[in-house]
């Protein structure tokens, strides 16, 4: 756990104390005027599967920021043919409405600079993805056509490799009766990746596993024992505040979330070096806030990476 420094001063000595910090995920938030951005020291050191997830990180506050700005530049077109109405019918105009133009205007403006500063760092992060991947798939290309006895294409990884390994997985999920918890799809090379279509969900103000998903956890743990994987662990909360001594914010929530489904699957046989976690608090649903009610909000989500 990280600490900080503080002293206090005392007549002929000095006291150090140390004072715990939350920063015991892998993930760190950095959230300013409603965006946020997961991120490391340095981006080289991110994975292709990261860089994957960062990337639609940043499309889904994009997709967000577009249907604000669609939303609030209606609004003032609204208004400004209210205005215009007004002033022809020969009435005066309502201080109110002026000060409603103004602060559309100024949402509008900020929320181009939110979007040109995503759109900005998106890129860069795009840049890396694109250079690791096509160092990946020049690796892979090394690889084969050093083995000339292998029947594979020289142009990249088997196919038909992937497909086998995708259709043993599904076949294998089907036989631990995992089937309708997970869906399994293709990733980068010749990996393979599951994720749980079924949500983790919490109550309110909670990162409590119900008895059913320790259940799940538990065939799941089971399940990925043969294999060699890396499991990844974001936890999500609803928009409402929290702040208490234990979540002093529903970052802490999140990630609280996620470390007790990570626990579990621990708990049941899994080494803890395979998992990465990560807590987004309320700002990763920001775009899909179309249900009135908040449950699918506080949820765990796993993605499993099956090594080539």
């Amino acid at each position: 756990m990280g600490t900080l420094l503080s002293k206090s001063i005392f007549p002929g000595r000095i006291v150090f104390i140390l004072i715990p910090v939350y920063i015991t995920f892998l993930y760190y938030a950095n959230i300013a005027n409603g965006a946020y951005q997961t991120f490391k020291p340095d981006p080289q050191t991110y994975s292709l599967i990261e860089l994957e997830e960062i990337l639609g990180e940043y499309k889904s506050q994009l997709d967000v920021l577009d249907e604000q700005l669609r939303d609030t530049r209606k609004d003032l077109e609204w208004l400004i043919v209210k205005i215009s109405r007004i002033s022809d019918s020969g009435r005066s105009i309502p201080q109110l409405l002026h000060e409603s133009v103004d602060f559309k205007e100024r949402k509008i403006s900020q929320l181009e600079r939110q979007k040109k500063y995503l759109n900005s760092t998106a890129a860069k992060y795009r840049k890396i993805y694109h250079i690791k991947k096509n160092h990946e798939e020049n690796t892979n290309q090394i690889r084969i056509e050093s083995t000339p006895d292998m029947k594979v294409s020289v142009k990249g990884v088997d196919k038909s490799k992937v497909v086998t390994k995708l259709a043993d997985i599904e076949q294998a999920l089907k036989k631990a009766g995992l089937e309708d918890w997970v869906d399994v799809i293709p990733a980068y090379g010749s990996c393979a990746k599951i994720n749980n279509t079924l949500p983790i969900l919490f109550s309110s103000g909670s990162a409590t596993l119900a008895k059913e998903y320790k259940s799940f956890l538990e065939k799941l743990a089971r399940f990925l024992k043969p294999y060699d994987v890396k499991v990844y662990v974001n936890g999500y909360a609803d928009p409402d505040p929290i702040h208490t001594p234990k979540y002093p914010s529903n970052l802490e929530l999140g990630a609280s979330r996620a470390a007790n489904v990570v626990h579990e699957m621990v708990k049941n046989g899994l080494k803890p070096d395979i998992f990465k976690i990560g807590s987004t608090g309320e700002y990763q649903f920001a775009a899909k806030m179309q249900s009135a009610t908040k449950t699918f909000q506080r949820r765990a989500q796993l993605t499993v990476v099956f090594s080539g």
